[in-house]
């Protein structure tokens, strides 16, 4: 069992015996969090890219866009048609 030695505070390994979460370490104490970050792989040398070109088969088609106006206007409608039906 190690013990990683702050000025303040012994920190032992044994608070590390289980996966950490990214938001547990961002909480932990510093020494947990600097423990934690140092068993990381070493980050990649290039930037990933933001976004990857897909090629697609066929564009959407008018069917399919009229398709999902049709949709987005009964999911605005529709509840507002029931409020106004089951007002007293």
């Amino acid at each position: 069992m190690t013990v990683l030695a702050a000025p303040d505070r012994l920190v032992s390994d044994a608070l590390l015996s289980e996966v950490l979460s990214p938001e547990l370490v961002l909480v932990s104490p510093p020494e947990v969090a600097r423990f934690a970050r140092s068993l990381l792989s070493a980050p990649p040398l290039r930037p990933l890219p933001a976004q990857v070109h897909v090629a697609r088969d066929m564009p959407p088609g008018q069917a399919e866009l009229t398709m999902v106006w049709l949709v987005c206007i009964a999911m605005t409608l529709g509840p507002l048609l029931f409020i106004l039906v089951a007002r007293p």
